[in-house]
């Protein structure tokens, strides 16, 4: 069975290594990245602005000169307060093939203190110019700090190992499966049954499940990918809004405007009279 991965990673391929990356400067507002987990590491420092981010249950606003480090296979949701600019860099398990092959095992540090995110920050400043400059010593230039930055994470912020098989990893596949059903078809009715047939289980241990590894509901989950799809789709285009609600496969208008001002804290009308008015 296909392995799910929800969110589809921007390969940056700066040189022509044997994994593809993410690394580049983000400057966004009010962006809105549902819960997604990948087989990355992923690091986050923020330049400018505030980001509420979640980790499972772990909850943090990031602010200018914070750090957060989201280890693979991690459920996680972010939400930009206003402007933010911050460096993303998302590494694939695989850059460590015959490199560190314990990699699967290790967690990382999540949120680092503040001296230790300037001293990280160092490192990726640094990577940053090197791939701005295009000579061709740079690009093993670029490598070795890749590399160092990771052996200054490995060596001072593993908090522990996994152990081969844990709940998380093993869940997260179990129900993959539906996560990608419903990534596809969320803009449509979707039957609980339909998705736990997918599992070959009832409806209600298909939800039992969901909230199990996923330390949120299915219909949460559910709810945040149209939410965001909404979001964007109100940002992007000029459709009514009554048009893209039905786009987005949302028929309870009360419900979802509640959830809604959850995420943003305004309604859908206010931020496209804000947007109109910019």
């Amino acid at each position: 069975m296909k392995e799910f991965k929800h969110e589809n990673i921007l390969h940056k391929r700066h040189f022509d290594l044997q994994f593809s990356i993410r690394f580049e400067v983000v400057d966004d507002v009010n962006f809105y990245s549902p819960f997604h987990w990948h087989n990355h590491i992923e690091i986050l420092y923020v330049l400018e602005g505030k980001i509420d981010f979640t980790v499972e249950q772990r909850k943090y606003l990031l602010t200018d000169g914070d750090m957060i480090i989201i280890n693979s296979e991690l459920i996680h949701s972010s939400k930009l307060c206003g402007h933010a600019r911050y460096i993303l860099l998302q590494v694939p398990l695989s850059a460590f093939e015959g490199v560190y092959d314990e990699i699967e095992n290790v967690l990382l540090k999540e949120k680092p203190e503040s001296g230790e995110a300037e001293k990280l920050f160092s490192y990726l400043s640094l990577m940053l110019k090197s791939v701005d400059d295009q000579r061709q010593e740079n690009k093993i230039k670029f490598i070795s700090l890749l590399y160092d930055f990771f052996y200054q994470l490995l060596t001072s912020y593993k908090v522990e190992q996994k152990k081969a098989g844990t709940l998380s990893y093993y869940g997260i596949n179990r129900i993959s499966p539906v996560m990608a059903y419903v990534e596809k078809e969320f803009r449509n009715k979707i039957s609980l049954s339909d998705v736990a047939e997918i599992l070959n289980v009832t409806p209600e241990h298909m939800c039992r499940l969901f909230k199990k590894y996923t330390d949120m509901t299915f219909n949460e989950y559910l709810m945040s990918l149209r939410i965001s799809a909404f979001y964007q789709m109100l940002q992007n285009t000029n459709q009514k809004i009554s048009v893209i609600l039905e786009e987005c496969g949302i028929t309870n208008y009360k419900v979802f405007i509640r959830e809604f001002k959850k995420t943003f804290g305004k309604t859908p009308e206010v931020i496209r009279s804000e947007m109109q008015g910019s």
